[in-house]
Protein backbone atom coordinates (compact mmCIF):
# COMPACT_ATOMS: atom_id res chain seq x y z
CA UNK A 1 0.00 0.00 0.00
CA UNK A 2 1.51 3.16 -1.09
CA UNK A 3 1.75 5.74 1.80
CA UNK A 4 1.22 9.59 0.61
CA UNK A 5 1.35 13.02 2.36
CA UNK A 6 -0.25 15.66 0.26
CA UNK A 7 -0.89 19.37 0.21
CA UNK A 8 -4.09 20.73 -1.15
CA UNK A 9 -3.88 25.00 -1.68
CA UNK A 10 -1.55 25.15 1.42
CA UNK A 11 -0.64 28.86 2.25
CA UNK A 12 1.50 29.86 5.63
CA UNK A 13 1.16 33.13 7.00
CA UNK A 14 3.56 34.08 9.84
CA UNK A 15 3.34 37.63 11.32
CA UNK A 16 1.11 38.61 8.58
CA UNK A 17 3.99 37.93 6.03
CA UNK A 18 3.17 35.54 3.68
CA UNK A 19 5.52 32.85 2.73
CA UNK A 20 3.72 30.02 0.60
CA UNK A 21 0.64 31.55 -1.19
CA UNK A 22 -0.36 28.31 -3.01
CA UNK A 23 1.19 24.96 -2.40
CA UNK A 24 -0.12 21.60 -4.09
CA UNK A 25 2.05 18.27 -4.09
CA UNK A 26 2.16 14.90 -3.43
CA UNK A 27 4.77 12.93 -1.57
CA UNK A 28 4.72 9.16 -1.56
CA UNK A 29 7.14 6.59 -0.09
CA UNK A 30 10.24 6.28 -2.49
CA UNK A 31 11.07 8.92 -3.03
CA UNK A 32 13.47 12.15 -1.67
CA UNK A 33 12.16 15.60 -1.25
CA UNK A 34 14.92 18.58 -0.64
CA UNK A 35 13.07 21.93 0.59
CA UNK A 36 15.51 24.70 -0.88
CA UNK A 37 15.43 28.70 -0.57
CA UNK A 38 17.01 31.91 1.12
CA UNK A 39 16.77 32.17 5.53
CA UNK A 40 13.72 32.76 6.05
CA UNK A 41 11.69 31.74 3.04
CA UNK A 42 9.67 29.53 5.29
CA UNK A 43 11.67 26.09 5.29
CA UNK A 44 10.73 25.35 8.79
CA UNK A 45 7.62 26.80 8.82
CA UNK A 46 6.34 24.39 5.65
CA UNK A 47 8.34 21.26 7.31
CA UNK A 48 6.79 21.69 10.40
CA UNK A 49 3.23 22.44 8.97
CA UNK A 50 4.09 18.82 7.01
CA UNK A 51 4.76 17.20 10.46
CA UNK A 52 1.53 18.44 11.73
CA UNK A 53 3.68 20.95 14.14
CA UNK A 54 1.25 23.46 12.84
CA UNK A 55 -1.95 24.22 10.96
CA UNK A 56 -1.75 25.76 7.94
CA UNK A 57 -2.63 29.37 7.36
CA UNK A 58 -5.02 28.01 4.26
CA UNK A 59 -5.61 24.79 2.55
CA UNK A 60 -4.75 21.55 3.72
CA UNK A 61 -2.25 18.64 4.37
CA UNK A 62 -3.35 15.22 4.56
CA UNK A 63 -1.74 11.81 5.58
CA UNK A 64 -3.00 9.14 3.03
CA UNK A 65 -6.13 11.03 2.43
CA UNK A 66 -6.93 11.91 5.75
CA UNK A 67 -6.40 15.62 7.02
CA UNK A 68 -3.14 15.69 9.72
CA UNK A 69 -5.32 17.53 12.22
CA UNK A 70 -7.27 13.97 12.86
CA UNK A 71 -4.60 12.02 13.92
CA UNK A 72 -3.97 11.68 17.73
CA UNK A 73 -0.52 12.17 18.66
CA UNK A 74 0.34 8.76 19.15
CA UNK A 75 -1.18 7.29 16.12
CA UNK A 76 0.77 10.43 14.59
CA UNK A 77 3.90 9.57 15.91
CA UNK A 78 3.65 6.17 14.74
CA UNK A 79 3.55 7.57 10.88
CA UNK A 80 5.85 10.01 10.67
CA UNK A 81 8.62 11.77 12.16
CA UNK A 82 10.19 14.80 12.52
CA UNK A 83 13.55 16.31 13.45
CA UNK A 84 13.55 19.71 14.15
CA UNK A 85 16.91 22.61 13.67
CA UNK A 86 17.73 21.92 17.20
CA UNK A 87 17.03 19.87 20.29
CA UNK A 88 17.27 20.96 23.78
CA UNK A 89 18.96 18.19 25.98
CA UNK A 90 16.39 18.88 29.36
CA UNK A 91 18.49 16.27 31.81
CA UNK A 92 21.02 13.88 30.98
CA UNK A 93 20.94 10.73 29.54
CA UNK A 94 23.08 8.11 27.66
CA UNK A 95 23.18 8.46 23.44
CA UNK A 96 21.36 4.58 23.75
CA UNK A 97 18.55 5.92 25.81
CA UNK A 98 17.91 9.04 23.39
CA UNK A 99 17.90 7.19 20.42
CA UNK A 100 15.91 3.96 21.86
CA UNK A 101 13.08 6.45 23.68
CA UNK A 102 11.99 7.35 20.09
CA UNK A 103 10.80 3.61 20.18
CA UNK A 104 8.08 5.09 22.36
CA UNK A 105 4.94 5.54 19.96
CA UNK A 106 5.33 2.03 19.40
CA UNK A 107 5.82 0.62 22.94
CA UNK A 108 2.39 -0.53 25.19
CA UNK A 109 1.32 2.23 27.58
CA UNK A 110 3.98 2.81 30.05
CA UNK A 111 6.03 0.23 29.02
CA UNK A 112 10.10 0.59 28.90
CA UNK A 113 12.27 -2.60 28.30
CA UNK A 114 14.08 -3.83 25.84
CA UNK A 115 11.67 -4.20 23.10
CA UNK A 116 13.13 -2.28 20.12
CA UNK A 117 16.65 -3.04 21.06
CA UNK A 118 17.96 -4.29 17.68
CA UNK A 119 16.49 -1.74 15.86
CA UNK A 120 17.98 1.06 18.25
CA UNK A 121 21.16 -1.26 17.66
CA UNK A 122 20.74 -1.02 13.89
CA UNK A 123 20.33 3.45 14.29
CA UNK A 124 23.74 3.36 16.30
CA UNK A 125 25.77 1.38 13.65
CA UNK A 126 24.00 3.43 10.86
CA UNK A 127 25.54 6.53 12.10
CA UNK A 128 28.83 5.11 13.53
CA UNK A 129 27.54 5.86 17.02
CA UNK A 130 28.47 2.76 18.71
CA UNK A 131 31.56 3.76 20.43
CA UNK A 132 29.59 6.76 22.23
CA UNK A 133 26.42 4.53 23.41
CA UNK A 134 27.14 4.78 26.84
CA UNK A 135 28.20 8.82 26.60
CA UNK A 136 25.99 11.48 28.43
CA UNK A 137 24.94 13.26 25.35
CA UNK A 138 25.64 16.40 27.47
CA UNK A 139 29.42 15.83 26.61
CA UNK A 140 29.34 15.53 22.97
CA UNK A 141 29.95 17.73 20.08
CA UNK A 142 27.68 19.40 17.96
CA UNK A 143 28.26 16.95 15.20
CA UNK A 144 27.80 14.05 17.76
CA UNK A 145 24.85 15.24 19.01
CA UNK A 146 23.30 15.76 15.63
CA UNK A 147 23.73 12.49 15.01
CA UNK A 148 22.12 10.99 17.72
CA UNK A 149 19.37 12.83 16.64
CA UNK A 150 19.45 11.15 13.19
CA UNK A 151 19.86 8.39 14.32
CA UNK A 152 16.69 8.61 16.92
CA UNK A 153 14.76 9.31 14.10
CA UNK A 154 15.66 6.53 12.19
CA UNK A 155 15.06 4.71 15.10
CA UNK A 156 11.61 5.63 15.21
CA UNK A 157 10.59 3.77 12.35
CA UNK A 158 8.35 5.32 10.87
CA UNK A 159 6.83 5.94 6.63
CA UNK A 160 7.48 9.56 6.70
CA UNK A 161 10.59 11.33 8.01
CA UNK A 162 10.58 14.87 7.71
CA UNK A 163 14.01 16.68 8.81
CA UNK A 164 15.03 20.34 9.40
CA UNK A 165 18.74 21.54 8.38
CA UNK A 166 19.89 17.73 8.93
CA UNK A 167 23.57 18.12 7.75
CA UNK A 168 24.37 20.92 10.22
CA UNK A 169 27.14 20.85 12.08
CA UNK A 170 28.20 17.57 10.35
CA UNK A 171 31.64 17.20 8.74
CA UNK A 172 31.77 16.13 5.15
CA UNK A 173 32.29 12.44 5.72
CA UNK A 174 28.97 12.53 8.30
CA UNK A 175 26.87 14.54 5.56
CA UNK A 176 27.56 11.74 3.05
CA UNK A 177 26.56 9.04 5.15
CA UNK A 178 23.51 10.40 6.11
CA UNK A 179 22.44 11.52 2.49
CA UNK A 180 23.22 7.57 1.67
CA UNK A 181 21.31 6.75 4.37
CA UNK A 182 18.15 8.70 3.44
CA UNK A 183 18.51 7.72 -0.24
CA UNK A 184 19.10 3.99 0.32
CA UNK A 185 15.79 4.33 3.47
CA UNK A 186 13.46 5.48 0.95
CA UNK A 187 13.99 3.34 -1.95
CA UNK A 188 15.11 -0.08 0.05
CA UNK A 189 12.14 0.41 2.44
CA UNK A 190 9.49 2.21 0.27
CA UNK A 191 9.18 5.45 3.31
CA UNK A 192 9.61 9.05 2.36
CA UNK A 193 12.31 11.34 3.12
CA UNK A 194 11.71 15.55 3.09
CA UNK A 195 14.60 17.74 4.40
CA UNK A 196 15.38 20.79 4.56
CA UNK A 197 19.28 21.91 3.18
CA UNK A 198 21.37 25.21 2.25
CA UNK A 199 23.67 23.24 -0.26
CA UNK A 200 22.32 23.27 -3.80
CA UNK A 201 24.41 21.24 -5.02
CA UNK A 202 23.62 18.12 -2.49
CA UNK A 203 19.78 18.54 -3.31
CA UNK A 204 20.40 18.51 -6.89
CA UNK A 205 22.42 14.90 -6.32
CA UNK A 206 20.95 13.58 -3.77
CA UNK A 207 17.06 13.76 -3.99
CA UNK A 208 14.53 12.87 -6.26
CA UNK A 209 12.27 16.06 -6.23
CA UNK A 210 12.76 19.40 -4.42
CA UNK A 211 10.63 22.24 -3.12
CA UNK A 212 11.99 25.75 -3.72
CA UNK A 213 10.79 28.60 -1.65
CA UNK A 214 11.56 32.47 -2.81
CA UNK A 215 10.40 34.14 0.71
CA UNK A 216 7.47 35.95 -0.91
CA UNK A 217 5.20 33.54 -1.61
CA UNK A 218 6.19 31.34 -4.42
CA UNK A 219 6.87 27.79 -4.47
CA UNK A 220 8.10 25.76 -6.96
CA UNK A 221 7.82 21.80 -6.41
CA UNK A 222 8.30 18.36 -8.66
CA UNK A 223 11.11 16.19 -10.01
CA UNK A 224 14.11 17.58 -9.13
CA UNK A 225 15.51 18.31 -12.35
CA UNK A 226 12.05 20.54 -13.08
CA UNK A 227 13.09 22.53 -9.85
CA UNK A 228 16.55 23.25 -9.97
CA UNK A 229 17.20 25.46 -12.76
CA UNK A 230 19.88 28.11 -13.33
CA UNK A 231 16.62 30.39 -13.64
CA UNK A 232 14.87 28.87 -10.87
CA UNK A 233 17.14 29.57 -8.63
CA UNK A 234 18.62 32.56 -9.64
CA UNK A 235 15.00 34.18 -9.31
CA UNK A 236 14.53 32.31 -5.78
CA UNK A 237 17.83 33.93 -4.07
CA UNK A 238 18.15 37.09 -6.42
CA UNK A 239 21.62 36.33 -7.51
CA UNK A 240 22.91 35.07 -10.62
CA UNK A 241 22.92 30.83 -10.52
CA UNK A 242 24.79 29.38 -13.41
CA UNK A 243 24.79 25.28 -14.43
CA UNK A 244 27.77 23.94 -15.08
CA UNK A 245 28.29 20.34 -16.83
CA UNK A 246 31.15 18.46 -15.03
CA UNK A 247 31.73 14.51 -15.87
CA UNK A 248 27.89 14.20 -17.08
CA UNK A 249 26.68 16.08 -13.57
CA UNK A 250 25.37 19.34 -13.44
CA UNK A 251 26.39 21.51 -10.96
CA UNK A 252 25.20 24.98 -9.75
CA UNK A 253 27.60 27.76 -8.68
CA UNK A 254 26.56 31.69 -7.60
CA UNK A 255 27.92 34.41 -9.83
CA UNK A 256 30.59 36.61 -8.59
CA UNK A 257 29.77 39.92 -6.74
CA UNK A 258 31.64 42.86 -8.59
CA UNK A 259 32.74 45.70 -6.52
CA UNK A 260 31.77 49.20 -8.33
CA UNK A 261 32.59 51.61 -5.71
CA UNK A 262 35.67 53.89 -6.72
Amino acid sequence: MTTTLATESLRLDVDGRVLVDVLDLRIVDGEVWAVIGPNGAGKSTLLRTLAGLRAPDGGAVQLDGRDLATYRPRELARRRGFLPQSVVDAFSLTVWDAVAAARHPHLPFWHWGDDGDDTTRRALALFELEALADRDVTTLSGGERQRVNIAALFAQDVAFLLLDEPLSSLDLHQQMKVLHALERTAVREERAIVYSVHDINLAARHATHAILLDGQGHAIAGDIATVITSDHLSAAFHHPIHGVDIDGERFFRAGRLTDTTP
